[in-house]
Order: structure tokens, then sequence, then C-alpha cells
């Protein structure tokens, strides 16, 4: 099993917070379109994780990666350059 996040560099609110800010951002998506649904699929299972006492780096870290391949097979260059996904990635990169 995964060791729970102990590092001090994490910042677990921020990182809820921008996680709904992100959800926000894909609302601007067409439906219907199978890369937008995974990853709608993939920030809610990532929203699941942390929402947890104590979120395991492995579960956010392989979410994380699932989230990005979506994000990056999406053609709309709006979600591509989010500050949202930076971010997160940044967060996510120091557990």
């Amino acid at each position: 099993m995964s060791e729970p996040m102990q590092t001090p560099a994490f910042d677990h609110q921020r990182l809820l917070d921008m996680v709904g800010q992100f959800e926000a951002e894909l609302q601007k998506l067409p439906a219907g379109s199978t890369e937008a649904d995974q990853l709608r699929e993939d920030i809610a299972r990532l929203r699941q994780h942390l929402s947890q006492p104590q979120p395991h780096a492995g579960q956010v870290g392989d979410t994380w990666h699932s989230l990005r391949r979506a994000a990056d097979s999406l053609e709309n260059q709006v979600l591509k350059d989010s500050p949202y996904i930076t971010e997160m990635g940044r967060i996510i990169g120091l557990i």
C-alpha cells in the first residue's frame, strides 16, 4: 500500500481548491468527447483521493498522470495551457 503524504511542501488545501477551479474550467468542454469525459473522470478521481484524510502519494500521482495524458490529448488549447494543470502538477510533483 502507498505511503500517506507526509511532506510539508504538499499543500493539500491549495490542490483541492485548484481541482475545483479546474472542474469549473472543464464545464467549457463539449459533452460527448471521449477525451473530455476521461478528463472529467480523472479530475473526479483526483478529488476523491484528495478528500481522504491522508491521501496516498501513489494514488494521487497515478491519477495525476492519467489526467495529464487526457488533457494533453485534447485539441482545445485553452485546457492544454491551463494554469491549473501547471500548478497542480507543480504541487503534486512535491509529493
